[in-house]
């Protein structure tokens, strides 16, 4: 049995964020139902890796390789519409009755508007958890401001000067996964500490705190010594060293003995007194050792680093991260047979569980692909699913395109 067998998900997010927190719940086997809008809105795909008005055959290829909805499952019901209510909001609360968790990425205050915030929820179930990702949070003097990452981060003091006193910001591409990491760990907290008071509660997570997270060093520093971050500079480096082929190899030797280790190594023992230094004399250093690299290959370079116990590594592509031996042995490299794709590769857990193993269930659902079987199991019959249809509150995949659709998305 998976590790969160017998706890339900509604989930209401899009983008990376909140998708991702979902992803690695589904994974761990936490039955995640993803409740979609039926049409997409400003240009923007249900999730980061599914293409925006898809063809059905776009849908099919993208699901085969879309990890953000991995194991979960998908009803398309609309919310959004005014005029649909109160009907939609009657089958969400149907859903609602049986959920553990809801998960949403809405702008604060969406939810209310909906009808389906936590205050409303938790009349019709006590238990849920319903956690919001957000950019500056629910409430307080930016709640209506429009952002992404890079407003989060420059609010956040994440955003670093270089040596030209202009900023940068590394943390876009990280930005969704870490909110993702902390919704995902505080969801969890949430069911252990349900387990105690028998009651759910509003979760709120943050981009602007969970990027702020990134610097937590820097915040030590300034809190206890009035040190704020130096510029970054173009300081040279022994972190990536390109070797004959063109190919690189990483080190990181900054303890004292993996140092020497590495000095002795390259024949150079002169170099060990200038462990953690700078300015000229450590910059010719490093040029010297840029040189001697050049003289092999990565893969004769590593096997004499590894023997010489030093911490290096092979800078990897993709194509070779997924069939690195290591990769392959933690399970992080998936190799799935789809039906209409073939085999097809996907990044696997990062988890291990000897007795619950992660495991494979489904690809990514296409839009609306489980709205009989949803509805089914919230109560609905043939008749009322058949309704809800009609109506437009509910779209349904069946397999070839969408009920009462006489063109695909895109097409």
């Amino acid at each position: 049995m998976a590790l969160l067998s017998g706890y339900r998900m509604l989930d209401l997010s899009r983008l990376m964020a909140a998708p991702y927190a979902a992803h690695l719940l589904a994974d761990m086997g936490m039955d995640v139902i993803k409740v979609e809008e039926p049409e997409p809105r400003y240009g923007m795909p249900r999730d980061s890796f599914t293409p925006y008005l898809p063809t059905p055959e776009g849908e099919r290829r993208a699901s085969a390789y879309n990890p953000l909805g991995r194991n979960k499952r998908s009803i398309a019901l609309d919310l959004l519409r005014p005029e649909l209510r109160p009907r939609s909001q009657e089958v969400f609360y149907r859903l609602a009755e049986r959920a553990d968790v809801v998960i949403e990425g809405y702008r604060p205050g969406v939810l209310a508007w909906m009808g389906i915030d936590y205050e409303t929820l938790s009349k019709i179930n006590p238990r849920i958890i319903v956690c919001s990702l957000s950019g500056y949070g629910q409430d307080g003097p930016y709640v209506k401001l429009a952002g992404h990452a890079p407003q989060y981060a420059g609010v956040g003091g994440v955003v670093r000067m270089n040596e030209a006193s202009e900023p940068e910001d590394g943390t876009g591409v990280t930005a969704g996964y870490v909110n993702g990491l902390f919704a995902a760990n505080a969801i969890l907290a949430a069911i252990i500490e349900r387990e105690r008071s028998g009651r759910g509660q509003h979760v709120d997570v943050s981009m602007l705190g969970a990027l702020m997270s990134l610097s937590l060093r820097d915040t030590v520093l300034y809190a206890r010594d009035g040190e704020l971050p130096k510029p970054r500079t173009a300081e040279p480096a022994l972190t990536y060293l390109k070797c004959a082929d063109g190919k690189y190899v990483s080190t990181a030797n900054s303890e004292s003995v993996f140092w020497e280790r590495f000095c002795t190594l390259i024949e150079r023992p002169q170099y060990i007194a200038l462990r953690g230094g700078n300015g000229p004399e450590y910059s010719a250093m490093v040029e010297d050792v840029r040189g001697i690299f050049l003289t092999k290959t990565r893969d004769e370079w590593l096997p004499l680093l590894w023997a010489a116990d030093t911490a290096a590594a092979p800078v990897n592509s993709i194509a070779e991260a997924l069939d690195d031996p290591q990769v392959r042995h933690i399970g992080m490299t998936w190799e799935l047979d789809h039906p209409t794709e073939g085999t097809v590769l996907q990044q696997g857990a990062p988890a291990r569980f000897s007795r619950t193993p992660v495991e494979f269930e489904r690809f990514a659902p296409i839009l609306g692909e489980h709205t009989h079987e949803v509805l089914t199991e919230a109560g609905f019959d043939a008749a009322a699913i058949a309704d809800l249809e009609a109506s437009g509150i509910v779209k349904t995949w069946t397999g070839e395109g969408w009920v009462g659709e006489t063109r695909a998305p895109g097409g």
